[in-house]
């Protein structure tokens, strides 16, 4: 047999499979492979975990790849790829639903028609629940959910979502779609029955549904609060509103919201000022047309289709079992606000701070304990059985999970830790940082690095970024971005965070916010987004050929450098950013050769020398509910008339300040460093007139 020429265009990876024992004609078989194990499930029925009729050597094997393995080594091998294959759930298929429903303990009932083209699945999950899905020539048509309580509003927007996740997303094949979503929704929904079974048949899904009531009740009242300052004319009143509320109140609560399966009490979203150019009709103004947003067209939001665009932080609010002798328990009541929602800024217990700035306090209450009913009857034999006993409370409570988790300095997450009454453990402390957590999770961490001086080494990136030059025409230009933490700082990722009354979750927000919004401006101009690879670029030559030789371009202008300085300590992050001024001549290069290379021409030569213009420099801090606030700046130039005429001097002090804080409305309005970059490098340039080379 010849010899394979090697190649250049021959990945390293894959030279190892020439050195196989193996005989040619056998391909060597990579049991990581996803391949491998997707050749052994269709091999098999139901799940795909049957491997009758398979023998080692239609596997691939033989006796001279599997070395000096004995028998013990390859049965091994096999129960763990039985072992792997029955835990994938397999595709959608009414045999696959039910083969997964027995793996669940779910009693499935079968109803087919005379040609057995339509199938009928009927699902008994626990106690509280019963689905029935309908299935025709392999296509899922419908999914309808039944519970033992009678909340319409829930039990339809759950039967929305289970029959998402047995249907292919968009642009997907139907053969590539699994029940791993399915999967996930069924095992939410049996673990909030089993916890109901466990605690004597305490109503779980009562206690999500009257969380849920109160914190509903809560956000439209603030709606209401905010529609009522808006001008009457204001476009798109009630989109607005609610991204008010979002954003800066209480939060948005919602049901079974997009392809998140319970209660979100949505708290952060990216870009909230970006409204669609067609918005939902029922959003109203003032509450003249009463959206209704539990219906299930209203359950779409525009976000939901777009995420990349307004992406959404979330807090998922569940139960998990939990001794209540440990933590309290969950809570049934009517509901956990006043009639009223608010205090009156001058009510008997009124906080003075309320009193002080005229604002109101949410008129949350404190209801009694839940207790269970007695497992039995009380009688002789089981008077010294304790858990009999009437008086007892659920060993059940309400959990916050975080989606996405949230990356907060240490510092508060121990404070966020102990106001929700978790005890703080020494040994929770971890060696990682907001770039290892958050910008580079995949690398190691800095703070494991043992880095002398106890900094973080530099994050660099480039971005292409959409701006108007002098003319008004769009173009892109290329920003060469890198982000420097001078403190190492530890911080830790908030996951999931218990909780025993909804006030401690509404009191939490504005510190999320500060931590998602630096998170959001950060993660995108750091984090790679790898595209999907285009049709062009899918190269069908021989793997013998040589490259393509580059047709000749004119060279690209050097990219724009800006620097980021990160200080994550809290109680605010603080973001300085420094870029160009915009009359330079010449760009400044980022290669420290290079820069060294022309600032030494410039002393000796006096052709194309750089105008040596300060940068432009903004320091700001993200204040809670992502409040900006500019601490330092030089865009806005200082007057020099203080001193002489104390009402000019005021004038003057207002006007600057107004600027001065537009510069924060406008990163807040954009969430994006690169563009609010280019934004502030126009300013200047409006600013001294028309003049400089701003969007080069």
């Amino acid at each position: 047999m010849a010899t394979p020429t090697p190649s250049t265009n021959t990945p390293q990876k894959h030279l190892a499979a020439l050195s196989s024992p193996a005989p040619r004609s056998v391909p060597p078989i990579n049991f990581d492979s996803p391949a491998v194990l997707n050749m052994l499930s269709e091999g098999g029925v139901g799940m795909g975990i049957s491997m009758s009729g398979l023998g080692m050597s239609q596997l691939g094997l033989s006796a001279s790849q599997m070395g000096r393995a004995d028998e013990d080594e390859r049965r091994r091998r096999l129960e763990s790829i039985i072992t792997m294959l029955k835990g994938k759930p397999g595709r959608v298929s009414a045999e696959n639903i039910t083969a997964l429903c027995g793996k669940e303990g779910i009693v499935v009932d079968h109803e087919e028609s005379t040609d057995k083209s339509n199938v009928t699945l009927t699902l008994v999950i626990g106690n509280e629940a019963m689905c029935d899905i309908a299935i025709a020539k392999g296509n899922v048509m419908s999914v309808k959910l039944e519970l033992a309580s009678d909340d319409d509003i829930f039990k339809d927007s759950v039967s929305r979502i289970l029959y998402k996740s047995l249907k292919p997303p968009p642009g997907v094949n139907k053969i590539n779609v699994t029940l791993d979503r399915f999967a996930h929704n069924l095992e939410k929904l049996l673990r909030m029955d089993k916890l109901s079974a466990e605690n004597g048949g305490v109503p779980v899904y009562k206690a999500i549904f009257k969380v849920y009531n109160s914190l509903r009740k809560l956000f439209e009242h603030e709606k209401k609060m905010t529609l009522a300052i808006m001008d009457a004319n204001t476009p798109n009143a009630g989109y607005k509103a609610e991204r008010e509320v979002l954003c800066k109140k209480s939060g948005r609560p919602r049901m079974n919201a997009g392809t998140c399966l319970g209660l979100s009490l949505e708290y952060w979203m990216d870009r909230r000022h970006l409204i669609p150019k067609k918005p939902r009709e029922s959003a109203s103004i003032k509450g003249k047309e009463k959206m209704d947003v539990d219906s299930e067209a209203a359950d779409e939001y525009s976000e939901d289709i777009d995420s990349d665009t307004n992406r959404i932080y979330s807090l998922t609010i569940e139960c998990e079992s939990s001794p209540s002798s440990m933590y309290t328990p969950i809570r049934i009541p009517d509901s956990w606000l006043s009639e009223a929602v608010e205090k009156a800024p001058d009510g008997p217990d009124a906080d003075i701070n309320n009193i002080l700035l005229n604002t109101s306090q949410i008129d949350w209450l404190d209801p009694k304990p839940t207790y269970l009913e007695p497992v039995a009857p009380a009688g002789d034999h089981d008077s010294m059985n304790l858990g009999n006993a009437p008086g007892r409370l659920p060993n059940i409570r309400f959990v916050a999970r975080f989606n996405p988790p949230l990356v907060v300095p240490w510092t508060e997450y121990v404070r966020i830790t102990q106001n929700v009454g978790v005890e703080y453990n020494p040994q929770d402390l971890r060696a990682t940082t907001f770039v290892g957590l958050a910008i580079r999770p995949g690398d190691v961490d800095p703070a494991m690095m043992g880095t002398a001086g106890g900094y973080t080494p530099e994050v660099r990136s480039e971005r292409n970024v959409l701006v108007l030059d002098k003319d008004g025409k769009e173009r892109q230009t290329t920003h060469a971005n890198s982000l420097y933490v001078p403190k190492l700082e530890y911080a830790r990722a908030l996951e999931s965070l218990p909780f025993s009354h909804p006030r401690q979750l509404v009191e939490l927000l504005p510190t999320l916010r500060q931590y998602a919004f630096t998170t959001s401006l950060l993660q995108h101009t750091f984090v790679s987004k790898a595209p999907p690879p285009s049709p062009k670029q899918t190269s069908h030559a021989s793997p013998l050929s040589p490259p393509l030789t580059p047709k000749e371009t004119t060279p690209a202008r050097p990219p724009l450098q800006l620097d980021l300085t990160l200080s994550y300590t809290a109680p605010s992050p603080r973001l300085t950013l420094q870029l160009p001024h915009p009359s330079s001549s010449t760009a400044l290069p980022t290669d420290p050769a290079a820069l060294l290379a022309s600032l030494l021409a410039t002393t000796t030569t006096t052709s194309s020398p750089i105008t040596n213009r300060p940068a432009l420099k903004v320091t700001l801090d993200v204040l809670p509910n992502a409040d900006l606030y500019i601490t330092e700046q030089n865009v806005v130039p200082p007057h020099a008339d203080q001193g002489r005429d104390a009402d000019v001097d005021m004038d003057r002090a207002h006007e600057a300040d107004e600027l001065v804080k537009q510069l924060a409305r406008a990163l807040d309005v954009c969430a994006d460093l690169g563009v609010w970059g280019e934004w502030l490098r126009r300013e200047v340039v409006r600013r001294d007139g028309g003049g400089g080379s701003a969007g080069r």
